[in-house]
């Protein structure tokens, strides 16, 4: 048993060094406990338990080691608690000492946080996370990764070029839309990015980023989506599906 429970309530643990992350959300929304501190948690020893609308984040610290551990200010760690229907909670973070060594559990918070209601049919936000890797089984070799956190969508379409060299564009930023036919898509510029080799030394002024065109994510049946694009003048369009493992 742990000898000593320590409350936090300044300098670096103090409650507001946990935050909700994204700040407002919905049931649609993977919610996450971003804890700012120094040093580091163990991910295997998370553990999330749940009493009506009380959450209780339980951790072990890590052993601290400079280069894989946070030490400098604005480092954070993001705690996956899980999806919540509309309503109010409070969330509380346990932070034990390394298994073995002696030193009190530091309470963090708790904080509150209220998950809204789903937003309205008809209306510019998406009613699923559409967060995956996304691919066309007929098609092998590429893939379309999006992720998506509130109203906001990030994806990554890892493919080939014309000479059959592997090549990447990022649809970024955007905003959800909804068309003649009142269907919603997620429609925003296409970048192509270019940089250093990865096995040197990285040199920040090597990166390159050139917007080449648009591309919107339409959701459609569960679990599938129509990718159309414009990038260097073709255009075109991929019917893709959630990848199963």
């Amino acid at each position: 048993m742990l000898a000593t429970l320590a409350f936090a309530s300044s300098g670096a643990f103090a409650a507001d060094s946990i935050t909700v992350v994204p700040t407002n959300p919905t049931p649609v929304d993977v919610v996450r406990l971003r804890y700012q501190h120094t040093g580091c948690i163990n991910p295997d020893s998370l553990r999330v338990t749940q009493d009506s609308n009380r959450i209780v984040v339980s951790a072990d610290r890590g052993a601290f080691i400079a280069d894989e551990c946070g030490s400098i200010a604005g480092f954070f760690e993001d705690l996956t608690i899980g999806r919540f229907p509309s309503g109010d909670y409070d969330a509380q973070l346990i932070v034990n000492p390394p298994p073995g060594t002696l030193g009190p559990s530091l309470l963090v918070g708790p904080i509150h946080f209220t998950v809204a209601g789903m937003p309205p049919t008809g209306s510019l936000l998406p009613h699923e996370d559409y967060s995956d890797l996304w691919w066309s089984p007929s098609e092998s070799g590429w893939a379309l990764l999006v992720k998506q956190s509130g109203a906001k969508l990030f994806a990554v379409w890892a493919t080939y070029d014309a000479a059959g060299r592997p090549t990447w564009y990022s649809l970024q930023p955007g905003a959800w839309r909804r068309d003649s036919s009142n269907t919603l898509r997620y429609s925003g510029t296409v970048y192509r990015t270019s940089g250093p080799y990865w096995g040197g030394t990285f040199d920040p002024s090597a990166v390159t980023i050139t917007a080449v065109g648009t591309a919107d994510f339409v959701p459609s049946f569960i679990g599938r989506a129509l990718f159309t694009y414009t990038i260097d003048g073709v255009s075109g369009s991929k019917t893709v599906e959630r990848m199963r493992f």
